[in-house]
């Protein structure tokens, strides 16, 4: 009895002493540590394969980073610092900077600004409203202010007008001329006015942009009043006719007006000398050189409007093609949003081309 409990108490330390000697061979011998080398400025595709070459796992965090997408900006442990195989390293590696530029929406609704901005990549921020002397409901300020490049998960605020501040009970008539046709509906109705709309021929204008507003801006009227707002239009049916020739149609492009030679544009149409002599006698012939000298060609008078965008420092160049060539009406650097007004005579038919900081922006016909 004495024996057999002997040897199977010999046994089970055996058992022990086996298990002891093959845990310690499992955590000191199969799984060494090793030395984390450098991965600092590697790619993370050359990091992880080192890594599992020394049987190392890899676990990839991604950060903000100027330095290319990914490019191992830290790890760990650091280098030199022994690491096991049963182990995982940490590697932090660059998102990139993913920076766009941010677009210019002052000016615009607060609708529009903020579709413009989502449309870009960007989150629309904070907004604060306070009383300004733009129409209510324009963007006055943006933060950060264009033009910047800037890190799309960057919130960007907007400062919205209030309009100007009035006594109780009255608004003041924002500005809004040469506003298209739904922006200045939705501007007039954020300033508690009831817009109504004219359609004007006048194609010299874009469609659909207003041209005239009664009252005028800067008056202090009552909330709820009505606002006349003249929208231009191209349909010919609304230009009025001439009395000496009711069926004269007008021309198509922008708005032209005809005059004689040596006449000014802005005071219509005079008499020539010729003109002005007595009929010839009855049965009189009249030389055709004599009939060409009385019909002299009529020249032609385009009148063209442009509005610079919100942008400083910008070179705008105006070009016009007619039958008497090629000519550059205007090319300088124009203010913010200045307006632009030229009247260009011209011979047959025109093509007048804009370019803004050398980029094409538009371009009409003139017959």
């Amino acid at each position: 009895m004495n024996r057999s409990f002997r040897i199977l108490l010999a046994v089970v330390l055996l058992c022990i002493i086996g298990s002891a000697g093959y845990i310690s061979y499992k955590v000191f011998f199969s799984n060494p540590s090793r030395s984390i080398p450098l991965l600092k400025g590697s790619s993370v595709i050359e990091a992880v394969q080192t890594l599992e070459r020394m049987g190392i796992k890899a676990r990839i965090e991604e950060e903000d980073s100027a330095l290319p997408r990914g490019t191992v900006i830290g790890q760990w442990p650091e280098t030199g610092v022994k690491l096991r195989a049963d182990k995982t390293a940490i590697l932090k590696v660059s998102r990139g900077s993913e920076k766009q530029v941010l677009p210019d929406v002052r000016g615009l609704t607060q609708k529009q600004a903020a579709q413009k901005i989502q449309d870009a990549g960007f989150i629309v921020g904070e907004i604060q409203k306070i009383n300004h002397e733009r129409p209510a409901g324009v963007v006055i300020a943006q933060n950060p202010a264009s033009p910047a490049s800037v890190s799309l998960s960057r919130e960007i605020g907007l400062l919205v007008s209030l309009g100007p501040s009035a006594a109780s009970g009255t608004v003041v008539v924002p500005d809004l001329i040469e506003r298209d046709e739904k922006t200045a509906e939705q501007l007039a109705r954020e300033s508690s006015l009831r817009p109504r709309i004219e359609y004007i021929y006048d194609n010299s204008s874009p469609r659909g942009m207003v041209i005239s507003m009664s009252p005028s801006a800067g008056r202090q009227v009552a909330r709820g009043s009505a606002l006349i707002l003249r929208v231009a239009s191209w349909d010919k049916r609304l230009a009025p006719r001439r009395e000496n020739d009711p069926g004269e149609k007008s021309p198509g492009g922008a708005r032209v007006t005809i005059v004689e030679p040596g006449t000014d544009p802005e005071k219509g149409v005079v008499a020539s000398e010729k003109d002005k002599k007595a009929p010839a006698a009855a049965g009189e012939k009249t030389p055709p050189e004599t009939k060409k000298a009385e019909a002299p060609a009529r020249k032609k008078v385009a009148n063209i409007r442009y509005q610079a965008p919100p942008v400083k420092n910008q070179t705008l160049v105006i070009e016009m093609i007619d039958k008497n060539g090629e000519r550059r009406l205007l090319n300088r650097k124009v203010n913010a949003g200045e307006n632009i007004r030229i009247t260009a005579p011209y011979v047959g038919e025109a093509v007048v081309t804009i370019y803004l900081g050398g980029n094409f922006v538009w371009q009409d016909r003139y017959k």
